[in-house]
């Protein structure tokens, strides 16, 4: 219904206008006189019925919302995510939210996880060797037997290669776990006997572990040996790094290793952690991918993968 107001000197005259306007199916709905002596009339009439026509398309306009990246800016800031970092994924955020109409917190931290983070399989075996590398304490030799245990599990038989001839201890240890598991355990020392040991080892087992020293990476001495040792066998080399590392220092160390030839990281200690801001930033930093992670002291069920689920809701958590 269109409702007008008219005003004239005269009733004719207001009469005449509501005419002209609105014309002869016009309702007076009121009329009054003022104090100035005009005539003042309220007219309205229905408009008419609207139609579309069979071919006519509405148009769907979106009503625009802002997405507040508060909550996962806060989270990044929490975990101690080193600024660039962060900053790309807080950017990844807001042009998935805008493009894909996407608010909320945790569907969108995962699609942005998915262009800035690489995901591997430690137990993929289109290259059977995976050399593994990290700090002394970094959990390199339990992280192996639980990859080693995980093989038997899931019926990939495996052996273990020892290369480290410094501590005398971790050698004893994953000897006992290889024991238990029933696979063979070998101990190289120098370059020479890896390529030969290792050679012989990938013509009867479908996965080769191979344990390294730990290393001072910043001592150039030790990265030269073990640069030595891992230009020997054409392996997959994974960094074992303790989660709850400084980030900072985290991406220094891991930027050593990646220019040794690392391409995997396989966080360990992740159960006794909160904040993993140093995984996040070293994982992006040096373009390494999560190959698996150690989320508990048992070896049996003590590894488990990261993907972009998993990551969203340990930074939202």
């Amino acid at each position: 219904m269109k409702i007008k107001n008219f005003s004239a000197p005269t009733m004719a005259q207001a009469m005449a206008l509501v005419k002209e306007e609105l014309g002869d199916e016009a309702v007076i709905i009121s009329s009054t006189k003022d104090k100035d002596g005009n005539f003042n009339i309220t007219a309205a009439i229905e408009e008419d019925e609207i139609r579309f026509d069979l071919e006519d398309k509405a148009e769907v306009v979106s009503r625009k919302v802002s997405f507040n990246d508060a909550h996962i800016r806060e989270s990044l800031e929490y975990h101690g995510v080193l600024d660039m970092v962060a900053g790309r994924i807080l950017a990844n955020v807001r042009r998935i939210s805008s493009e894909q109409r996407i608010y909320d917190d945790k569907a969108l931290l995962e699609q942005s996880l998915s262009g800035l983070f690489g995901y591997s399989d430690v137990l993929d075996l289109q290259n059977p060797f995976k050399m593994f590398m990290g700090v002394p304490g970094s959990g390199k030799s339990t992280a192996i037997a639980k990859v080693a245990t995980q093989a038997k599990l899931k019926g990939i038989r495996s052996c273990i290669i020892s290369t480290d001839n410094v501590r005398a201890g971790a050698n004893k240890q994953l000897e006992a776990f290889a024991n238990i598991l029933e696979t063979d355990f070998l101990f190289c020392k120098g370059e020479r006997a890896l390529y030969e040991t290792s050679r012989k080892a990938g013509e009867v087992y479908p996965l080769v572990l191979i344990d390294t020293p730990g290393i001072n990476p910043f001592q150039k001495e030790e990265v030269e040996k073990l640069s030595a040792l891992s230009e020997v066998v054409k392996s997959e080399m994974i960094l074992t790094m303790d989660a709850g590392k400084n980030t900072c220092e985290a991406v220094e160390i891991a930027d050593v290793f990646a220019d040794i030839g690392v391409k995997h990281l396989l966080p360990t200690r992740l159960d006794l952690t909160r904040r993993i801001g140093a995984l996040l930033s070293v994982a992006n930093c040096c373009g390494l991918s999560f190959c698996a992670a150690s989320v508990s002291s048992k070896i049996a069920q003590g590894l488990a993968r990261i993907d972009n689920k998993s990551l969203a809701e340990l930074i939202l958590a």
